[in-house]
């Protein structure tokens, strides 16, 4: 069984869309789903934003199926000015050789990736990450996801979508007022409210806001291009 974990259920709507027969699992760490992509069994876990909030729902994910292959997917910032926005990338210091394995000629870029603990918003903020981590990329899970993987011996691959360019400056007081961690919904009126006294970060929360769709379903598109390429790492047919 492959599973695909993602911080935040935004980030899977699309993948979720594909899959068949689907069968849904709620507990406290991960929201959990089962399903069939093609002739691939498929595991799904929303499993929370943040690097403890992620290793939570990622353990449980690990208990709760043998799989064969984790893959975390989702979004992530630039921290290079050549890296575009919408950009997709395998995170090349969490490959090792089991996970190598299943992406054997996939042809997905290779970019080096850092996981911190809060967002980074702007240029400066990304310039010296980069400066201290040799970092490509940063996102808020990575790190912590991997560590459950390799503790449980399950071959690992983070997948990411760049949505945020290295000259970006995000608001990311608004995001925080405006996004809900643990399933990644929209918090109407704590957004409303905190716009209403910070007028000046409404552009730039539309601008980032309106990337994230199509952002999403270049991740997708991909991750539906991987499942269906996977195969030899597995060593069955009923993955």
């Amino acid at each position: 069984m492959i599973g695909i974990a993602f911080a935040v259920k935004h980030e899977a709507k699309e993948l979720l869309a594909a899959l068949e027969k689907k069968r849904w699992e709620k507990t406290p760490e991960a929201l959990l789903c089962t399903g069939r992509i093609g002739e691939k069994q498929i595991a799904v876990a929303i499993v929370g934003m943040g690097r403890e909030r992620a290793a939570r729902g990622s353990e449980l994910f690990l208990r709760r199926f043998p799989l064969r292959l984790l893959i975390l997917a989702g979004y992530a910032g630039a921290l290079r000015p050549d890296i575009q926005r919408g950009q997709i990338a395998v995170a090349s210091n969490y490959l090792d050789a089991g996970s190598a394995l299943w992406f054997s000629g996939g042809e997905v870029p290779e970019l080096r990736i850092a996981t911190t603990d809060v967002v980074v918003g702007d240029p400066e903020s990304r310039r010296k990450l980069a400066e201290e981590t040799n970092a490509d990329l940063v996102d808020m899970e990575t790190d912590a996801v991997a560590s459950v993987a390799r503790a449980r011996g399950v071959p690992f691959v983070s997948l990411r979508v760049v949505t945020d360019g290295f000259e970006d400056r995000l608001p990311v007081d608004a995001i925080a007022a405006a996004w809900e961690s643990e399933g990644g919904t929209v918090r109407a009126l704590p957004l409303t409210i905190y716009l209403a006294t910070h007028p000046g970060e409404i552009g730039p929360l539309l601008r980032f806001a309106r990337f994230l769709p199509e952002a999403r379903h270049r991740l997708t598109r991909r991750l539906l291009e991987l499942v269906y390429s996977l195969g030899g790492g597995g060593g069955t047919s009923g993955i």
